[in-house]
């Protein structure tokens, strides 16, 4: 898959109405602030990804509403995807009003970030964002599945912090929901595991292992849901289920959030998306674009080198910084939100 074209207005601080990007391997380059990261952010939202933080915080200052619009020439499909971002995120495929959950038949976008540290060495929160980020563009179900639990998980703490003594309606809803969250993160990590150990042993050395740690099992979730009542009576949260489990990332038999060093993190963020970049490619056969934000300048000449190898085997990746890495043609320069190709397109 790759975009064609990219229009937009009111995006950020980008200021040109369109862009044509050209296959292959193109190089975004200008000083900080200059709208490299706004550029792939609109990319991004453009082929379905997702941001932190609301809608409203895409448009420029002093607008209402953005607008973007995306060309996407896939192996079988030739489709637009325009989305209207504001008070909320309304979508059209091909013109028509759509619903996000039918961006999870495209391969969409990959995006390689410095914030992608925080999926090692921040807290779990940020690595079951990961996990359930990812499985939500495998299946359309999932998202809805936990908008149900978390929004009976908040019933049941609501009843926990008011004494309410009969909370068997809300673990029955927890452990129905919650076990089929678990079983779906154990297949995804199944998949995701053995790429990223493939991944891995191209860029360091080391031994590198993913699995899930769990509070409960899908089997012993009901049960487990009253284990420790007294203690969740006393604090007022539920200690039990997938919103407090964690992906454990394991680097030579040592746990990588306390132990791996911030360049050893860096190279693992890195493995776990270039991982689910092979994923989606397998599942769509077909690759997502990649994009890249200025993460080659903080890798060392060898993990530079195999990563610009493999994003060279793609179909199309943007990539950015304030210098053009070596052997790239196509670039596109940024000086205050105003792009301009100035080679090899």
């Amino acid at each position: 898959m790759r975009f064609l074209r990219l229009r937009q207005r009111h995006f950020r601080n980008l200021q040109s109405p369109e862009l044509h990007l050209p296959p292959g391997l193109t190089a975004i380059v200008g000083p900080n602030a200059s709208g490299k990261t706004s550029l792939l952010e609109a990319l991004y939202l453009a082929s379905g990804g997702e941001l932190r933080g609301s809608a409203s915080e895409c448009v420029a200052f002093g607008e209402k509403e953005a607008w973007l619009w995306v060309e996407i020439e896939g192996e079988l499909d030739h489709l637009t995807i325009e989305q209207r971002l504001g008070e909320g995120r309304r979508l059209w495929i091909n013109g028509a009003p759509a619903s996000f959950k039918e961006l999870a038949a495209y391969p969409g976008a990959v995006w390689l970030r410095p914030e992608d540290l925080f999926i090692v060495k921040g807290g779990p929160s940020e690595r079951r964002r990961f996990l359930d980020q990812l499985i939500a563009r495998f299946s359309p179900r999932y998202r809805a599945l936990m908008s149900a639990y978390e929004r009976a998980l908040r019933q049941r703490n609501a009843a926990l912090k008011l004494g309410d003594m009969d909370l068997a309606p809300w673990n029955e809803r927890l452990a129905s929901y919650g076990a089929e969250i678990i079983t779906l993160r154990r297949r995804l990590l199944k998949k995701l595991a053995p790429l990223a150990q493939e991944a891995h042993r191209q860029f360091t050395p080391g031994t590198l292992e993913l699995s899930l740690a769990e509070t409960a099992s899908p089997e012993t979730l009901a049960s487990a849901l009253t284990s420790r009542l007294d203690e969740e009576r006393a604090r007022g949260v539920t200690l039990i289920g997938p919103h407090r489990d964690d992906m454990r990332i394991t680097l030579d038999d040592h746990d990588a959030t306390h132990f791996a060093s911030r360049g050893e993190a860096r190279t693992l963020a890195l493995v776990l998306r270039i991982a689910e970049h092979r994923l989606l490619t397998e599942h769509h056969g077909e690759a997502p674009v990649l994009l890249l934000d200025d993460v080659v300048a903080e890798l060392d000449r060898h993990r530079q080198d195999a990563l610009i190898r493999y994003v060279r085997s793609l179909p199309q990746a943007v990539i950015t910084g304030t210098e053009v890495p070596d052997g790239i043609g196509h670039t596109i320069e940024l000086v205050a939100g105003v792009w301009e190709v100035t080679a090899g397109a």
